[in-house]
């Protein structure tokens, strides 16, 4: 599945919605970056209800005219969203969506997300920091060096704000329990 798919479905799991205010969700906050175009959010909704991971329910005005039905998760969508929650830390480049819709009350599985996270952060950088001290790097050109060393700086400090994230989690949960 896409984290288009993912993004659906963490939002419907918080509050069952239409695709018209699915979109609206999409075209107003950042999630936009996924894309707030209907061209992409219907498809993938009917994508989603072929594989039987939400439904709609069918609403009726007053007047018996058909309304906007809410799509809602089923047992098959709650347990794709969650096992996608709580996977290990593959690729970094979804891995901010999948913590902002962590359960906010849920300390072990925040926790889980930030040590994988880091781990995989620091792990990438190994491996670059690796190739830029290799032969590879000094037949690169040196934009691409440059380019690399980019990358290699932002797992490092990807690698940072994973660590100073658990500390300001604790921290916090700390001075609520207190």
């Amino acid at each position: 599945m896409t984290p288009l798919s993912y993004a659906l479905l963490a939002l419907i799991d918080l509050q069952p919605r239409s695709g018209y205010l699915l979109r609206k969700v999409f075209e107003t906050t950042p999630l936009g970056n996924y894309s707030s175009s209907p061209g992409s959010i219907y498809p993938a909704l009917k994508s989603l209800e072929k594989a039987s991971l939400v439904r709609t329910d069918d609403t009726r005005s007053a007047r018996g005219n058909r309304g906007r039905g809410l799509y809602h998760l089923t047992v098959a969508g709650e347990t794709a969203l969650h096992a996608w929650l709580a996977a290990p830390i593959g690729d970094l480049g979804e891995a901010m969506l999948r913590f902002a819709f962590l359960p906010e009350n849920d300390r072990a599985a925040v926790l889980a997300f930030l040590d994988s996270f880091e781990t995989a952060a620091e792990a990438q950088a190994v491996g670059l920091k690796s190739f830029l001290a290799g032969e590879g790097a000094r037949l690169m050109s040196t934009k691409s060096r440059l380019a690399v060393e980019h990358g290699h700086r932002q797992l490092e400090a990807s690698a940072e704000w994973a660590r100073v994230a658990r500390e300001q989690y604790c921290q916090k949960e700390e001075g609520e329990n207190s």
